[in-house]
């Protein structure tokens, strides 16, 4: 019987370490930002289990102040689908009609990931960003910041992209990846979405749009993996019983 027990603890051992071994690996879950449309502010649902909320807001730059503005969805193809934002002027002829994150008047959306907990990375997708190459004069930025947009801080420049969108060979949206020892080390709090580093209304026509969903990469929780291992242990042991009996 201590054998066979022995060998019952062994193997549910291994699979536990197997186990915590996976575990080292992300779980991406993906959040969508649809609902979001037609507020100014919205917070996401808890993710996963759980991992924190996220929260969505929308502004735009009149009158040298940033305002609310209201986030807007766009449906369209593959490079034309996302989150955008309404604009508070009477849209003229200048794009600011195309419920995009526009430069004229200077927009941006501001995703707040201070409530995120247990995770090791986030993806987040940029579409309608055409190189002039391509036709367009689009270039996406996300901007990390410790405020929200129109706060007492300076954002720094995580990273852009252009040519991207609905041309021969290039891919719809472009994608980027963060982790969250490069945010949190930075005490990145927001990450700002926008067309432009600099107000540009009136010169720059060019806008952009946030993907409707972005990838949490996540790690399970180790109460989660210690109740899960411990199940396949006793599992183990039962399994090395029942043998002992029928032998």
């Amino acid at each position: 019987m201590h054998k066979s027990l022995l060998t019952s603890l062994a193997v549910g051992c291994g699979a536990l370490l197997d186990l915590v071994s996976f575990g080292a690996s992300a779980l991406p879950i993906h959040v969508g930002l649809q609902d979001a449309a037609g507020s100014h502010s919205w917070t996401s649902p808890v993710i996963g289990d759980p991992h924190g909320t996220v929260t969505l807001t929308a502004w735009e730059y009149d009158n040298h102040v940033w305002s609310n503005a209201v986030t807007s969805y766009k449906s369209g193809s593959a490079a034309e689908t996302g989150m955008g934002v309404t604009c508070n002027q009477q849209p003229s002829g200048s794009e600011c009609g195309e419920l995009e994150i526009g430069a004229t008047p200077w927009q941006m959306l501001d995703l707040n990931i201070s409530q995120l907990t247990g995770w090791k990375s986030l993806t987040l997708y940029l579409g309608s960003v055409n190189a002039a190459s391509l036709g367009g004069d689009e270039t996406g930025y996300l901007l990390g910041a410790t405020c929200t947009v129109g706060g007492s801080c300076t954002p720094i420049v995580l990273d852009s992209c252009t040519g991207f969108g609905n041309w021969p060979g290039h891919a719809a949206q472009c994608m980027l990846n963060f982790t969250a020892a490069d945010l949190l080390g930075q005490s990145i709090t927001d990450i700002w979405v926008a067309s432009s580093t600099t107000d540009q209304s009136g010169t720059d026509n060019g806008n952009i749009l946030l993907g409707s969903d972005f990838v949490l990469n996540t790690v399970p929780e180790p109460k989660a993996l210690g109740i899960f291992g411990l199940g396949l242990l006793l599992i183990g042991v039962f399994v090395g019983l029942r043998r002992r009996r029928a032998g």
